[in-house]
């Protein structure tokens, strides 16, 4: 791991990237690896890293919502296929935002032909979008004197918007993991935090994961705080200027406290250290979270052709590859499981074909490699998204980590 560690403390030192906490492992446990690197904050009164740190994970919260709604499916509550508005009244004819009229600006707006299904919501084909990312959303939302973004209302208000699509026909990044935590509530008359630390983190022993730092004020005091890299962002919500010097900012995407429910595609916050506990699990596939079985269906892909083929479109874009494939060669053939994205062959790094991923906003990154027993997690807090200097620093430490397993230390 030397090199790894001495190319992140020099990219540190010289403030081209902020602090990280890097953690993996393999099967048998004999190749662990955690260690934090500078420091929690950029402002003055900064203080180390540690692997206790506490990061908002943002999109890797989308895991825990898989793994709840799968667990829901193992136990009979839910099922993948049925309509979902059996627990998602809300969804009920739902309508498909088809444009604006060019006189009068309205939104035209079809009633959807088909219905959403659990696997919709966990593959990005529902329909459902970020407002926050989608421009057409935007401006219906500007069209109701609405604001937009992802930390604004409670989950039901954020998430109910037109559908951009119908149902199965298209892929867009999607708001369906919120959906899926609701849905994991309203089935087990439980909240998804609730429903998590019941059955994800009693299982593994994890203590340091929550929705709402107000009720784990040990854990808000060591909540580390946002870099912004300056010079602005493209249309992705990705850095223009990727050498843009780094700063200090506050977190203004998300807030730590106050929040009235659990968001299940982006709320979060963890250790790097519990969190990686998780993908460890997965990786190990010792059925502690997941059947063997399912586990299966989590990582085989999902998608139709007309979805595949979006997907694939957008992932063209370097910009959007780096958001939903984070330390992913370009041009790799890739599918999108139940939580994440699932590479079709082998990567340069080491992971193997089948292993699955996903990021989150602030430069975070996730692996499972069932096939290895391998897994990881690279977590900092830097906006824009997708960075490229700190996706350089994960995938260094992910090649450093498979050597170090390849080598058995």
């Amino acid at each position: 791991m030397e090199n790894f560690e001495q190319k992140l403390e020099n990219a540190i030192r010289a403030l081209e990237v902020p602090g990280a906490v890097a953690c993996g492992g393999d099967a048998q446990g004999k190749s662990y690896y955690a260690k934090a690197f500078g420091f929690n904050s950029l402002k003055d009164d900064q203080k180390p890293m540690t692997v206790d740190s506490v990061f908002w994970i943002a999109s890797c919260t989308k895991l825990w919502s898989s793994i709840s709604a799968l667990q829901c499916v193992e136990r009979g509550l839910l099922t993948l296929d049925e309509d979902v508005t059996r627990l998602l009244p809300e969804l009920k004819d739902i309508e498909v935002l088809k444009g604006f009229e060019q006189d009068s600006g309205k939104p035209i707006l079809v009633k959807a032909k088909k219905t959403i299904t659990l696997r919709h919501l966990l593959t990005h084909t529902s329909g459902l979008a970020y407002d926050a990312f989608n421009p057409e959303l935007m401006q219906w939302r500007t069209t109701r004197g609405e604001g937009f973004g992802i930390c604004m209302g409670t989950v039901l208000w954020r998430c109910l918007t037109p559908l951009v699509h119908e149902p199965g026909e298209s892929y867009a990044y999607s708001t369906g993991f919120d959906w899926a935590g609701v849905m994991v509530a309203r089935a087990t008359k439980m909240t998804l935090e609730e429903h998590i630390q019941k059955y994800i983190c009693e299982p593994l022993g994890i203590k340091d994961i929550s929705f709402h730092l107000e009720k784990r004020p040990d854990m808000l005091s060591r909540l580390c705080e946002m870099s912004e890299r300056q010079g602005g962002i493209t249309m992705f919500g990705t850095p223009v200027d990727v050498n843009g010097a780094i700063q200090w900012t506050v977190n203004n995407l998300w807030k730590a406290t106050g929040l009235e429910d659990d968001a299940g595609g982006a709320g979060g916050y963890a250790t790097a250290i519990d969190y990686q506990k998780i993908t460890q699990s997965l990786a190990n596939n010792d059925e502690k979270l997941l059947s063997s079985s399912m586990l299966d269906q989590m990582c085989t892909p999902q998608l139709g052709p007309e979805a595949q083929a979006t997907a694939e479109m957008l992932l063209k874009f370097p910009e959007y590859h780096n958001i939903a494939a984070p330390g992913v060669p370009m041009d790799t053939k890739f599918g999108v499981g139940l939580g994440g994205l699932i590479v079709l062959e082998d990567l340069p790094s080491g992971r193997k074909k089948g292993s699955i991923s996903w990021g989150g906003l602030p430069n975070l990154m996730w692996w499972v490699d069932r096939a290895s027993g391998v897994s990881g997690f690279y977590g900092s807090q830097l906006v824009p998204t997708a960075d490229p200097k700190t996706i350089e620093m994960g995938t260094e430490f992910e090649r450093a980590l498979y050597a170090k397993v390849n080598a058995g230390i």
